[in-house]
């Protein structure tokens, strides 16, 4: 049996060390950023930083932790556009781009670092004993422990989507993500069709990742 770190559904949050969901929404959101392609304000955690790199070029920082000026931007394929379009980045970071900035190289380098992000959350959760990997350690999970959301790959069988469906019924968020191989090639197995997250901040930043790859599509 593959289940991780089990304790009672019940359990009181002070006593477990969870965040509420406010103080949870707020770690998240963090200090306001304006996307310079929609110019709406968002949190720190729902855009992605620009910088200056060293030859010049205008790239992403997707860890922020670039030196000088930022721009940001939402993470999504319209603000992207806008942000080319009207040459925003340039002109907040006040320099120009040598050569223009590439529309669809931003967006492939935001999915390919959203994907690394996802991936690693999974992994993480692995590692440190707050994840079940597989449909018979899910199943227990959802028995025993409190489970805050399940990944089930989008070509999952019926089973497994089944599995899924019954544990948000019992109030556990479900996330599409990934296909069996490639959820399975994260631990070394042929194919993994579900993984349960028994931590609210992992399952809060995952479902938030994949929303952005699903906007980064749009």
């Amino acid at each position: 049996m593959n289940v991780i770190e089990a304790r009672p559904k019940h359990a009181k949050a002070a006593r477990s060390g969870e965040t509420s969901p406010a103080a949870e929404a707020a770690e998240r959101v963090g200090p306001e950023r304006t996307c310079v392609g929609c110019r709406q304000r968002a949190g720190r955690g729902e855009v992605v930083r620009l910088a200056v790199a060293d030859d010049g070029r205008v790239a992403l920082d997707p860890r922020a932790r670039a030196s000088g000026r930022g721009a940001w931007v939402h993470p999504r394929r319209v603000c992207v556009a806008q942000m080319v379009k009207r040459h925003a980045a340039e002109r907040s970071l006040k320099v120009e781009a040598q050569p223009a900035l590439d529309a669809g190289a931003l967006l492939e380098g935001l999915r390919e670092a959203t994907e690394r992000q996802a991936r690693s959350l999974i992994l993480v959760s692995a590692r440190t004993r707050r994840a079940a990997v597989g449909a018979d350690a899910v199943v227990s999970a959802l028995q025993r422990v409190k489970v805050y959301a399940v990944v089930v790959a989008r070509d999952a069988g019926d089973v497994a989507k089944a599995l899924a469906a019954e544990g948000e019924g019992e109030g556990t968020r479900v996330l599409r993500y990934g296909t069996r191989s490639s959820l399975g090639a994260l631990f070394g197995r042929a194919e993994v069709a579900l993984i349960a997250l028994l931590e609210p901040r992992v399952s809060s930043e995952l479902g938030a990742a994949i929303e952005r790859l699903r906007e980064l599509e749009d």
